[in-house]
């Protein structure tokens, strides 16, 4: 839990639960990167636990305990009760363990999983309460982060398929040719959306990843709803709404009081563009594609090792090709650090997601007449949130936001391989356990920066001592951040600093505060930046600027500012990196 950090990560999620504290308000008083409920929460943790990085982190690890339950309760929906264990065991090491910052994505994945299970329950029992739950889900999923929509999404499918399960289970009456008109009319604009979301420019790999499972859930619920006509249009739109109605009331609970000190603030406006216009710069500044789309052709390894195997369960065949496979798998693991066995295990993993919704949906359609209704919407709503869920890793699609949604694919393929054949569960026991083992040895020891890549056994070992870090890191980034906070306190005496381009770290570990509203410097407007960014300096008497010479999204400073930053203040000191200065005036 106090492994590792990335700087920037770590300041703009401490330094916005900071400027809460100080009674600022996401979006209208500063920029807050994501939606800002998640400042709100570490904002009163600060409260109660003190200001320090660790605080975020033990947020996290609570909300993480009470996922393990609900991750549990879903994949015991479609395989036994120790599976079930085993996918819970695989999922948290091939997730949280890998980067424990408090990074909303990872409360996206949280609510994403209790949502699942709240569906699950009202498939099961029928109560509109597990709708509002799931809704509920949803909504503080969109306060973390905007990609919580995405779960939204996949709610609002799934209800669809459940309307249409619940008519066909009445007497037919006579085409509904209006509803379904109406929903086929939506599901086509929903993968127009999508596709225009995911555009051109995330390569054939993207569009496999990002857009093809979605697309093929709506395509086949578009399907459904033409192939099998049930009930009247005026009875399917009353139960539409009575589905619907419970899980947009949930959803829209914590967002109503969330917004409640923006309305009466007359902010609103400012909300909406912080949130759903301000984003869109990360598509220039911070973004990421898959690997080349040959690499892909590595997921059919573990797919085809279900397929071709599953006849081979009875006698001494079973048994001599699990000890094969076993030794296979475990040549595989002793061998991981090499380059070339690393990445493509990584190559076998990534494409999960998209093989997984894809074989549900074919399975949806083989199995059309023999599967009973109550299993095929539970795959539905796993499908459905993995496929949208699998979204969260654009447009920065690094390994690790691989790490925020391997859970659901994970589900996905255990929902359809127990639904599919359960002859397959010796061959699928081998692999949970290869990949359990291996994400343990080989990428749990790692850290972001080589994931994916080639393994690089992980320096961070270095407690950070400074009172609000609690956490470990390389020995540069210690004595880097140590010299520079200490170089800040030494010789600003008043409240305030100026540091950049992006570089929140620096004024929460100093205990200082931003005179401007940027975290991220690529946010804020070029237009009139050098006279803003000096009358802030000038307005609030500031003493010490710290200027980072390689900032990781932004570019340099403009040399205007950066001459008159120097001017201004004329005494220096490197804090000992070679990328971050110190700059005061007496």
């Amino acid at each position: 839990m106090t492994r590792g950090w990335v700087p920037h990560d770590a300041g703009s999620l401490a330094q916005s639960a900071e400027r809460v504290l100080h009674g600022e308000l996401p979006h209208r008083d500063f920029d807050e990167i994501y939606t800002g409920g998640l400042s709100l929460l570490n904002a009163l943790a600060f409260r109660v636990l003190g200001p320090s990085i660790l605080t975020l982190r033990l947020v996290m690890f609570a909300v993480f305990l009470a996922w393990l339950p609900a991750l549990y309760y879903v994949a015991s929906r479609f395989v036994g009760s120790i599976a079930a264990g085993l996918v819970v065991l695989v999922s948290v090491a091939w997730s949280v363990p890998n980067y424990f910052a408090a990074l909303p994505s990872w409360y996206n994945l949280f609510f994403a999983v209790f949502g699942t299970a709240a569906l699950l329950r009202h498939v099961e029992t029928g109560r509109r309460r597990y709708l509002v739950l799931a809704g509920s889900a949803a909504g503080l999923s969109f306060l973390a982060k905007i990609a919580g929509l995405y779960f939204l999404a996949a709610g609002i499918l799934f209800l669809i398929y459940r309307e249409h399960a619940l008519a066909r289970a009445e007497p037919a009456q006579r085409a509904p040719r209006a509803y379904a008109a109406t929903i086929s009319t939506g599901l086509l604009l929903f993968i127009v959306l999508l596709a225009r979301l995911i555009g051109v420019h995330a390569g054939a790999a993207g569009i496999i990843t990002f857009a093809a499972p979605g697309s093929a859930v709506a395509a086949w619920l578009t399907w459904q709803i033409w192939s099998d006509p049930a009930g009247s249009s005026a009875d399917r739109f009353t139960r539409a709404m009575r589905l619907s109605l419970p899980f947009a009331a949930g959803a829209a609970l914590p967002v109503v009081i969330f917004l409640m000190p923006y309305a009466m603030s007359h902010s609103l406006g400012v909300f909406w563009s912080g949130v759903f216009v301000l984003p869109a710069k990360r598509l220039t500044f911070a973004s990421m594609q898959l690997p080349p789309l040959d690499t892909m052709g590595w997921a059919l390894v573990p797919a085809l090792l279900l397929v071709g195997t599953r006849r081979w369960t009875e006698g001494k065949a079973r048994w001599w090709l699990t000890i094969a496979l076993v030794v296979v798998l475990g040549w595989v693991l002793v061998h991981g650090h090499a380059v070339r066995v690393y990445r493509r295990v990584w190559y076998a993993t990534r494409p999960l997601i998209p093989l997984a919704v894809c074989a549900g949906i074919v399975l949806l359609v083989v199995r059309r007449a023999t599967m009973d209704s109550e299993r095929r919407q539970k795959l539905v709503v796993v499908l459905g949130v993995a496929a949208l869920g699998s979204l969260v890793q654009f447009p920065f699609a690094a390994p690790v936001y691989f790490c925020y949604v391997a859970p659901l694919g994970l589900l996905a393929a255990v929902a359809v391989s127990g639904t599919w054949d359960t002859r397959t569960r010796y061959v699928g026991a081998c692999l949970l356990g290869f990949y359990l083992l291996f994400a343990v040895r080989w990428v749990n020891t790692g850290f972001i920066y080589g994931m994916g890549l080639n393994y690089v056994r992980d320096t961070q070992t270095h407690a950070l001592a400074l009172a609000r870090a609690g956490v470990r890191v390389n020995a540069s980034d210690k004595r880097v951040y140590e010299a520079a906070v200490a170089a800040v306190q030494a010789h600003e005496r008043g409240p305030f600093i100026w540091a950049g381009p992006d570089t929140p770290e620096i004024y929460f570990l100093s205990a200082k505060r931003n005179p401007t509203r940027t975290l991220f410097d690529f946010f804020d407007a070029p237009a009139d930046r050098v006279r803003r960014v000096l009358e802030a300096i000038d307005a609030h008497d500031i003493h010490v600027v710290v200027l980072n010479t390689a900032p990781p999204f932004s570019g340099p400073l403009p040399p205007a500012l950066k001459a008159a930053l120097v001017e201004r203040f004329p005494h220096s000191e490197d804090a000992g990196g070679g990328w971050l200065q110190v700059r005061w005036r007496e």
